[in-house]
């Protein structure tokens, strides 16, 4: 699962990823775009659904904003766009979901209720 608001690209960053990776075309992918700080939470849980109802199943989220594209100049007449820069900036985080855990190759750090 890749999040993202920054932007929409085709193909999207999951399957840019899932090449990165190595991992084989026929791996699920979804992609999301545009749900801004919705989204963290919103991937969580499909991530959370995904690995619970697909037994041995491991989904990798990531997320990822790239703000610095955007970046405007100071300006005497819109000191407002400068906002937006002091909120938000570039930023990537990755997890990996699972659950019934192979205790043997696995250490479980978090759990999600």
């Amino acid at each position: 699962i890749f999040c993202t608001t920054s932007g929409v690209d085709m193909p999207g960053a999951d399957y840019q990823l899932t090449k990165l990776l190595g991992l084989r075309p026929s791996v699920k992918r979804f992609m999301m775009y545009q749900q801004g700080c919705f989204a963290g939470g919103t991937v969580l849980r499909l991530a959370k659904d995904l690995a619970e109802n697909n037994k041995g199943a491991r989904v990798l989220v990531v997320c990822s904003e790239i703000t610095a594209v955007t970046f405007r100049g100071p300006n005497d007449t819109h000191l407002d766009s400068l906002v937006g820069q002091a909120l938000f900036g570039d930023g990537a985080a990755a997890v990996i979901v699972g659950s019934d855990p192979d205790l043997t190759i696995e250490r479980p750090l978090f759990e999600m209720i």
